[in-house]
């Protein structure tokens, strides 16, 4: 366990959640690997408000977050960023979590954005803050503030090729397949042999339009017919059943013995339901 999630584990004791049904065009940056990829653009997402009930049955104000914080009163020392962090992080993740409140949530949201903010107030080139606040922008949907601050953060920490997969996985959630690619790109250049962004850059590819490319990415990290399997399956959840058919073919060909090529493809003849959907089982890859 790395030491910020060490911290956040420490402080979810200190910080609680006590609510009705809630238990808890972007600028280039110049680095050692080139230019970083100009994706930006705005994005937002809309959060859903609600009421609970009240114990006479009738409609009150949702309920609002008590926290118990760290007793900082006998102290002359304000919070330390890493410890900021760790309760920023912790809020983020309660705002998220299905269980808490509808009304809890902006307000969780403003604690956590809040709290990063404080953090790199004191030191604006805190690893932890920095990577927070972009990870902050990502989940909420602000696409413009996510790159401005991924590429604050590469810029200073350049050697984070997961930071770069998080830009290209918040690009592919934008249904920005070329931003994608391009900042799984920018990944494997820090982390050549890095697999994770080798899988999220083939299912973009393929997302994209660019099959064989798609397939020559996924070839890198696993067996040819596994890889055909797994493209043939996005393809089908995309719309284009033969193009699945035909890659089922080939990796049928490539291993006659692979039982979920050969499972799939003799689903694919069956009929939709009167939705148009085909039932998935075990032999087709979840897209």
């Amino acid at each position: 366990m790395d030491g910020r999630k060490f911290r956040r584990w420490c402080v979810l004791g200190c910080v609680l959640v006590a609510s009705v049904g809630c238990n808890r065009g972007a600028r280039q940056h110049q680095t050692p690997f080139g230019q970083m990829p100009d994706t930006g653009g705005s994005h937002a997402l809309n959060m859903p408000t609600g009421m609970s009930k009240s114990f006479f049955g009738g409609p009150k104000a949702p309920a609002v977050p008590v926290e118990v914080v760290p007793d900082t009163a006998n102290s002359k020392k304000p919070p330390s960023p890493e410890t900021l962090v760790a309760m920023s992080d912790a809020r983020l993740d309660a705002a998220f979590d299905e269980k808490t409140a509808p009304g809890s949530k902006e307000a969780m949201l403003d604690l956590a954005r809040a709290g990063y903010q404080k953090a790199l107030q004191q030191d604006s080139k805190n690893k932890s803050a920095l990577k927070g606040m972009a990870q902050f922008y990502a989940r909420v949907g602000d696409r413009e503030k996510t790159v401005e601050m991924y590429k604050k953060y590469l810029t200073l920490f350049p050697k984070d090729a997961d930071a770069a997969h998080e830009v290209a996985v918040a690009h592919a959630r934008w249904k920005d397949m070329d931003g994608a690619v391009a900042w799984c790109e920018y990944a494997l250049k820090i982390d050549p042999e890095n697999r994770a962004v080798k899988k999220t850059m083939g299912f973009c590819l393929a997302r994209g339009g660019k099959w064989d490319e798609a397939f020559a990415m996924l070839s890198q990290i696993m067996p040819e017919a596994q890889a055909r399997h797994n493209l043939a399956g996005l393809l089908d959840h995309m719309g284009h059943t033969d193009a699945s058919k035909a890659q089922l073919q080939l990796a049928v060909k490539a291993d006659p013995n692979y039982a979920p090529a050969a499972g799939f493809l003799a689903e694919l003849d069956q009929p939709r339901d009167p939705n148009g959907v085909r039932q998935a089982s075990d032999t087709q890859p979840a897209p």
